[in-house]
């Protein structure tokens, strides 16, 4: 796998703008040498190279400004002043900002077609080892633990399962395969999961302020059992990441469905 180098944004900005400091410090005392139209060439290369280590945006806009100000101030004759005589110079000092939007707007884009591509290959390997673990699972246990097990190591979260019992009420008692414990307040938030075959807990209208958000799985029309899904205390629960929770419920479905004809607990 293609690994990247992330460094954060506070941090661009700030490398960003020593990486121009230095440079335009060296090319301050070359000028003379090498011109000052061959300096802007080397600030404008500084700024298509940024993208290549994953800068942001905003520090290559940043950075492409800071490169047009100091070049007219520090190299187009007359200078320290902001004045420019040559037409030519001033087409070169526009290229600046033009090289500064497009080269911005290119990575911007980019880079979050790398990520969507990034996040759509997770989801499909994370989905295809849930299949291919639960497709050796024997019974309805096993496919309860492996489960667990996956939603886990996918996405960090615990997991408690309640079934109805014989009378057709929830069991206050979740199965074996849950890893934590419930309190009083999440068998209710399951109870109500259960009886209205909707979601319940964080991220839903009912006791929005939970840590666990449960889910009704139905088998056949009717709620199977109730799949409750905990994160970690005053943490939220991203939209797309629900939505991806609740594909990846409907596929542990499926082999529910199966076993469900021949075995509940």
């Amino acid at each position: 796998m293609k690994k990247t180098i992330n460094i954060s944004i506070g941090k661009q900005y700030l490398f960003s703008t020593l990486l121009l400091f230095l440079f335009i410090s060296v090319l301050y005392f070359l000028q003379n040498i090498i011109g000052y139209e061959t300096v802007s060439l080397i600030l404008l290369l500084i700024i298509f190279l940024l993208p290549i280590f994953s800068f942001e945006k905003g520090p290559i806009i940043i950075s492409a400004v800071i490169s047009a100000l100091a070049w007219d101030y520090y190299f187009i004759p007359p200078h320290f002043t902001m004045k420019i005589d040559k037409a030519e110079d001033v087409v070169m000092l526009f290229m600046f900002f033009i090289v500064a939007i497009t080269n911005g707007v290119l990575t911007a884009k980019l880079k979050s077609k790398d990520k969507r591509m990034i996040e759509k290959d997770r989801k499909l390997n994370a989905l295809y080892q849930l299949v291919r673990h639960l497709s050796i699972s024997n019974n309805l246990d096993e496919v309860l633990l492996m489960a667990v097990k996956q939603i886990k190591n996918v996405f960090g979260f615990d997991s408690i399962i309640f079934f109805p019992g014989n009378d057709g009420k929830l069991k206050r008692i979740p199965h074996s395969a849950s890893s934590f414990e419930p309190d009083e307040m999440e068998w209710l938030l399951a109870e109500a999961s259960y009886k209205s075959k909707i979601e319940t807990g964080k991220t839903t209208a009912i006791q929005n302020d939970a840590d666990t958000v449960y889910f009704p799985i139905e088998v056949n029309e009717a709620v199977f059992c109730v799949f409750g899904i905990r994160t970690k205390e005053n943490i939220d629960i991203p939209q797309p990441e629900i939505e991806f929770l609740r594909q990846y419920l409907k596929e542990i479905t499926s082999f529910l469905r199966k076993f469900s004809v021949y075995s509940k607990p």
